[in-house]
């Protein structure tokens, strides 16, 4: 068995859920599918409280303890929006669209040959990893994905299994993982987590740290 865990723990969540009713139009550009409104997304900001977490944790500050997101002002709200743009560069949004269309079999080899080791990687060093999971399959709106960070595994190769912990934005007060079973002969489906919502992959997105406004 082993298990690795990072520095990163409940004190470094933001404690209010992903849910916000933005107040302008924030837009992103996706290739093929043209502009995209935030404002039409409930979950839209997944990706950039990820990477805001990941700022105040490395710069030792713990982030603002609102309760709800109508606490969050106007200087803490327009920070969550320009990191969740920087969460989803344009070769993020690529491979998300990629792997939306790519067959099972594809995707679990690119995880394990891939996306696993770059992953215990950065948790070894205990650099929390934010995963890009894959939420929908086909032509869709890659927007309807989602964003977590990843904060520590556990490996069992008896089992062939890995149990990823996880910071969702969109279960702030819960303590989420994924399962993802190795094994050839792994009962479908080979990848679950915890509360419930479908996923049928996960990637780690790049990651580059930003200093945080001080509150």
């Amino acid at each position: 068995m082993e298990k690795v865990l990072t520095t990163f723990s409940t004190r470094h969540r933001f404690r209010f859920i992903n849910s916000f009713q933005l107040q302008f139009p924030v837009f992103m550009n996706l290739p093929y599918a043209g502009a995209i409104n935030l404002n039409e997304i409930t979950f839209g900001l997944c990706g950039g409280m990820c990477f805001a977490a990941l700022d105040y944790f490395f710069s030792g500050v713990l982030p603002p303890t609102h309760q709800t997101p109508q606490e969050v002002d106007s200087r803490l709200f327009g920070y969550l929006c320009d990191r969740q743009l920087d969460s989803l560069k344009i070769i993020t949004v690529l491979k998300f669209m990629e792997w939306m269309i790519a067959d099972e079999k594809q995707i679990l080899t690119r995880i394990k040959r891939y996306e696993i080791p770059k992953l215990r990687r950065l948790l070894q060093k205990g650099e929390p990893a934010v995963l890009g999971l894959v939420r929908v399959r086909g032509v869709q709106s890659p927007t309807q994905n989602h964003q977590v960070l990843a904060t520590g595994y556990e490996l069992d190769p008896l089992l062939e299994q890995l149990t990823i912990y996880l910071y969702d934005p969109n279960h702030p007060n819960q303590n989420p993982f994924i399962q993802f079973f190795l094994g050839k002969n792994a009962t479908p489906p080979p990848l679950v987590q915890s509360t419930g919502e479908p996923l049928f992959g996960f990637f780690v997105i790049p990651y580059r740290f930003q200093k945080p406004p001080q509150v």
